[in-house]
């Protein structure tokens, strides 16, 4: 396995004689068939292994005899081996892989950029591979992460893809599941998080005006009726809501910095409280506030048409809603320095 392993490292001798790689490959594969109960002390390498050997052997086509026998190894490496075995290996294998964001942040524009959007056109290449925006958006979150604010220079184009993600992954929306495997809903879940925590960073980190009127408005409604989104259940929605789109609503409201903007936002979460869902009516309460938070003062212009709202579901039929939106009224009265109980 040494030997084999110091092999398929040889990138230059791979690339530049087909044989060689497809008898490299094989070897790796045969090995993995006969002996996989073996393979513990080489699986991260192994792994490692399999993720460069699916960058080179792509210029070969997925029929080829080499891009088949790469797929052969793929399944027998998860189906063969014991999860305890295999997971742990995944997961550092993901971490030493995630190093490109150490390498990110050395990078120039000039040099980030081609590397960027070829990520980008890799995670559109295969329509039937939505795996593959999965990673995509997870890397994109990290990015934004390290980048912070120059980020916003390479974001423009997620703007779109973003909020069709955020439509086509909301069951308010579509009956149709997103991923074609039996963790669909575990998928989709992940994907919601790093699509909004992504988002929530560039709106976090935006010195630069990247949340232009036409940006804002391709975002707002796809963002606000994820406030309608039960994906997962009771318990995922309240987490979702709470820790990651909230956030993101909140901070949208921040980046916009147009009043313009704030009342067409601030309608469309009141909207959200006439849902027949109680569940949907508190998370528009808590998105509501959160908003009113950060808006501070300038909230004061959204109040006229807040509070028929407000005061409709001050005799909410849900106990819980009622309480929310009397804890609303008062966390408004702090926030804007007022009383509010002449207007109920």
């Amino acid at each position: 396995m040494p030997a084999l392993l110091k092999t398929l490292k040889s990138k230059k001798e791979l690339v530049s004689n087909e044989i060689y790689l497809l008898s490299a490959v094989t070897a790796l594969l045969k090995v993995a068939e006969t002996l996989p109960h073996f393979l513990s002390p080489y699986l991260l390498e192994c792994l490692l292994q399999v993720v460069r050997l699916e960058k080179i052997v792509a210029e070969f086509g997925p029929s080829s005899q080499i891009s088949v026998r790469v797929a052969s190894l793929k399944t027998i490496l998860a189906t063969r081996l014991a999860p305890r075995i295999l997971l742990p290996a995944v997961t550092n294998c993901l971490c030493i892989v995630l190093l490109l964001f150490c390498m990110v942040m050395k990078l120039s524009e000039a040099s980030f950029r081609p590397l960027f959007f070829k990520l980008f056109d890799w995670s559109k290449t295969e329509a039937t591979l939505k795996d593959r925006l999965l990673t995509f958006h997870r890397i994109a979150d990290c990015i934004a992460d390290k980048l912070k604010g120059l980020f916003t220079l390479f974001a423009g184009h997620l703007v779109k893809p973003f909020a069709e993600t955020l439509n086509q992954v909301n069951i308010s929306k579509t009956d149709e599941a997103f991923f074609d495997s039996d963790n669909n809903t575990e998928k989709s879940c992940l994907l919601l998080q790093f699509t909004m925590d992504c988002l929530h960073k560039l709106f976090l980190f935006d010195t630069q005006k990247f949340l232009s009127k036409e940006r804002a408005e391709t975002l707002m409604q796809p963002l606000v009726d994820q406030l309608e989104n039960v994906l997962g259940g009771d318990e995922k929605f309240q987490e979702r809501v709470t820790a990651h789109l909230i956030p993101c609503i909140a901070q949208f409201s921040v980046a916009t910095a147009d009043d313009s903007l704030w009342k067409p936002l601030n309608y469309q979460i009141l909207l959200k409280t006439r849902h027949n869902s109680p569940k949907v009516r508190f998370a528009a309460l808590l998105a509501l506030i959160e908003v009113a938070q950060k808006l501070k003062e300038n909230y004061l212009v959204l109040l006229p048409e807040s509070i028929p709202f407000l005061a409709e579901l001050m005799e909410d039929e849900c106990e819980e809603v009622e309480q929310q939106c009397q804890k609303t009224i008062q966390q408004l009265e702090v926030i804007l320095g007022e009383p509010l109980q002449s207007y109920f």
